[in-house]
């Protein structure tokens, strides 16, 4: 079915806008994206929560994700109360691919046979995109169901647009029916632009071929901050933390060992550099997202003695990713759990201590010759946190010059995927 003329179209899926460190990266994606097809290049996002991320980022056009949604129908249920909700993915995946299919022969009224009105309307996005985008970030590892994914992608192919993976970490997949569906998609890709070496060797393994991958930085890497002169007054420190239940491997020692190893830092912070301490994340202020991380956050200040807690804020208030950038400009340092929250730090030009749950940190840190200003949630223990903190504490102008100097080369890198992006 040939594209329609005018403006490029380009459809983005798989993203989750309601942690904001996914909204940073979307809108790093219209940047570089408008730059590559035009100023006035379409988007339409498929987020599963798209009515509630439409509230909180007017300045994109959601619709509702395909797949990974509850159930609807009566049946569908059923079969899911049941222990058969699989059947529903199943056979939702065929009827769209059809629809999808025959709108391309052209066959729109028969399409209509099998699926509702919304449904057709979305199928008509990918069918009629010049390009279907999967975000950036990270989601496909194994830590995460990857069904929902892989039906997307086969509804892009069904749909006969082009598909490309927007810079991200992905892997390792061990499993072999995961091994076998991502070779195929990744075989069918225009083109797949990743964060890091690790993840190039995971795609490697599956027997693709190198031309097909571009390395580049994180999308959020793009946006653009004034440079600011530091903050003066008392020693401000930001701090992101995250609920570790993703990445424990059902170890709660982890966990606890991380709060304790985070109130720990605080409480050096504050005792002997005389620090206000703030908890601000990038995933916080939005009731309909499934986690907040202020309520660990409460956790972790409910342990610090009292001398202590009395210098310390917590922070609940949602923010848009530009004015995440501008509050961490009024730190000295962030400790940055959250990926997003370190990426915002170093758009801001801030000193930022990074503590790694999963390797993409590790290896962002080891790229931007940053080891010495990184944890592991794996390793991580108070006394060892406190030395690495105050380590940076004093000194904070080497740490600070080490950001300006890497921030515009990671700005650099962060648009080169522009090279990669197929003609449309």
């Amino acid at each position: 079915m040939s594209k329609p003329l005018g403006p490029k179209q380009i459809v983005i899926t798989n993203i989750v806008s309601l942690n904001t460190g996914d909204a940073a990266i979307l809108w790093g994606m219209f940047q570089i994206l408008r730059a590559r097809y035009g100023d006035d290049t379409r988007f339409v996002v498929f987020d599963k929560s798209a009515e509630a991320a439409a509230k909180y980022y007017p300045w994109a056009c959601f619709r509702q994700s395909l797949f990974g949604n509850p159930p609807r129908s009566r049946l569908a249920r059923k079969l899911q109360a049941r222990g058969y909700g699989h059947w529903n993915g199943r056979v939702r995946y065929m009827a769209l691919s059809l629809a999808a299919r025959l709108l391309r022969w052209k066959l729109g009224l028969l399409a209509r046979l099998f699926v509702n009105r919304d449904d057709y309307e979305s199928v008509a996005e990918y069918v009629h995109a010049d390009l279907v985008v999967s975000t950036g970030g990270t989601y496909l590892t194994e830590n995460y169901g990857l069904w929902t994914n892989i039906r997307d992608y086969r509804l892009t192919l069904a749909a006969g647009s082009p598909l490309v993976f927007f810079t991200q970490t992905l892997g390792p997949f061990t499993q072999p029916k995961y091994r076998e569906a991502f070779t195929d998609i990744f075989q069918k890709a225009s083109a797949i632009c990743l964060r890091d070496e690790r993840s190039r060797q995971h795609v490697l393994e599956l027997g693709i071929h190198a031309d097909k991958i571009a390395l580049a930085k994180d999308a959020a890497f793009v946006i653009d901050a004034e440079q600011r002169v530091p903050p003066t007054g008392a020693l401000r420190i930001a701090v992101s933390v995250r609920t570790m239940h993703f990445f424990n491997d059902g170890d709660r020692s982890l966990g606890d060992q991380y709060k304790a190893s985070v109130a720990a830092m605080v409480t050096r912070a504050v005792r002997e550099y005389g620090a206000e301490v703030v908890f601000l994340s990038t995933c916080q202020g939005i009731a309909e997202y499934w986690t907040d991380d202020t309520k660990l956050a409460d956790e972790i200040v409910s342990t610090l003695p009292e001398d202590v807690a009395q210098n310390v804020t917590i922070d609940r208030q949602f923010r848009q990713p530009m004015d995440i950038v501008s509050a961490y400009q009024d730190f000295h340092l962030v400790i940055a759990t959250r990926m997003h929250a370190a990426i915002l730090s170093l758009v801001a030009g801030t000193p930022v201590l990074g503590i790694a749950y999963e390797f993409k940190l590790e290896e962002l840190f080891h790229q931007l010759g940053m080891d010495e200003a990184r944890l592991s949630t794996k390793e991580m223990n108070a006394e060892g946190s406190q030395e690495t903190l105050g380590h940076m504490l004093d000194n904070l102008e080497y740490w600070r010059d080490k950001v300006f100097a890497g921030r515009a080369e990671c700005n650099r890198q962060a648009a080169s995927v522009m090279d990669k992006l197929p003609d449309v």
